[in-house]
């Protein structure tokens, strides 16, 4: 018989990369996160993010999170919000998880949500001890589709999903499983 394995849970830590502090976020971060996705053109690209986005919609966000782990992108030099990125893990299939992350306009072109996304991808497989990892992005997002693939995901296929903001709408589906993040971190060191 086969023993069921549940994600790692804990407290979640904080991770600097070269750029950025990652760091779990708080009610205080409502105001900037707010201000981030008043931008349709961000928030037509998420999957679970209404429009308009309220003050009242973060903190429901960061009070709510008990079925993934959410990080706050902070630049590393003066602290200040670019974006979120996390995981969250499937329900139905509890060693595998989604990578989800957006970044505010302000800040879009600097890579940040390449950096963090690895950040997060490394601390699904590390920390919370994931098999597999999902991203899934719409098919008209080239930036995210760029993120998806310098993170190392291979393209599963396509389909329909349903967001909050724009209704049914196409999307591609990708994934990345332990096996293949553990060779491509081994080939980023062999450099």
């Amino acid at each position: 018989m086969t023993e069921e394995r549940s994600p790692r849970t804990g407290p979640t830590r904080t991770i600097v990369t070269p750029r950025l502090r990652l760091r779990p976020t708080s009610l205080g971060d409502a105001d900037a996160i707010a201000a981030l996705l008043d931008d349709h053109d961000v928030v037509k690209m998420l999957s679970r993010v209404p429009w308009p986005y309220t003050i009242e919609d973060a903190e429901s966000f960061i009070r709510d999170r008990s079925d993934e782990t959410v990080f706050a992108i902070c630049l590393k030099s003066g602290g200040e919000i670019v974006g979120l990125c996390g995981i969250r893990c499937d329900a139905n299939r509890p060693m595998r998880g989604e990578l989800g992350y957006w970044i505010g306009r302000p800040h879009w072109g600097n890579g940040y949500a390449t950096e963090a996304a690895h950040a997060a991808i490394d601390y699904g497989f590390t920390a919370l001890g994931l098999d597999e990892i999902s991203a899934h992005c719409r098919v008209i997002n080239e930036a995210s589709r760029k993120v998806i693939w310098k993170c190392g995901f291979r393209f599963i296929g396509s389909g329909m999903i349903d967001t909050v903001a724009s209704g049914r709408v196409a999307s591609e589906i990708f994934s990345l499983d332990r096996n293949c993040w553990r060779s491509l971190k081994t080939w980023g060191e062999a450099r």
